[in-house]
């Protein structure tokens, strides 16, 4: 199971564990470039498309090892010619069940902590990389979704 928490509330910086050992860092960022991380020796990027709202898992020479579509109440992750089908289980997205080929639930990605500084991911039969990408993916659309509010209230306040 791995577990991100922000390493200091107000940044977008997140440290990563798997049973307790650290695993990797990622940073939140805006713009297209979503986070990057390294992991057992190998550089990954997480790119956003602006408009879509989906992600894609980039590896070190650029090639796409893993891509989503937007993220709603149900979206997928695709890779090496498999479709991991998500769906929302809890209100306001605070968590996501994966499901398997019959729809039955076999892991999750949680929100938890004080102001949802924290995030689970159980999600077994997926490589460590691909896990750490539903993750920052999920963080990423909280983040989508909580900008997106503040510019709605900002413009309805006539500020």
């Amino acid at each position: 199971m791995l577990h991100a928490k922000r390493s200091n509330p107000p940044s977008q910086k997140y440290e990563v564990a798997e049973d307790g050992r650290a695993l990797t860092t990622f940073s939140l960022r805006r713009g297209r470039i979503g986070a990057r991380f390294t992991l057992n020796g190998f550089d990954y990027l997480v790119r956003t498309h602006r408009f879509s709202g989906s992600c894609e898992l980039l590896g070190a020479d650029g090639t796409a090892v893993a891509a989503t579509d937007r993220i709603r109440r149900s979206w997928r992750m695709t890779c090496s010619g498999r479709v991991i089908p998500f769906s929302r289980s809890a209100a306001a997205g605070r968590e996501y069940t994966m499901l398997d080929g019959d729809g039955e639930p076999v892991g999750t990605i949680r929100r938890t902590g004080h102001l949802h500084s924290e995030a689970t991911a159980d999600l077994p039969d997926l490589d460590p990389a691909l896990q750490v990408f539903a993750l920052v993916v999920v963080l990423l659309h909280r983040r989508r979704k909580r900008a997106s509010a503040a510019v709605r209230a900002a413009s309805l306040s006539g500020g």
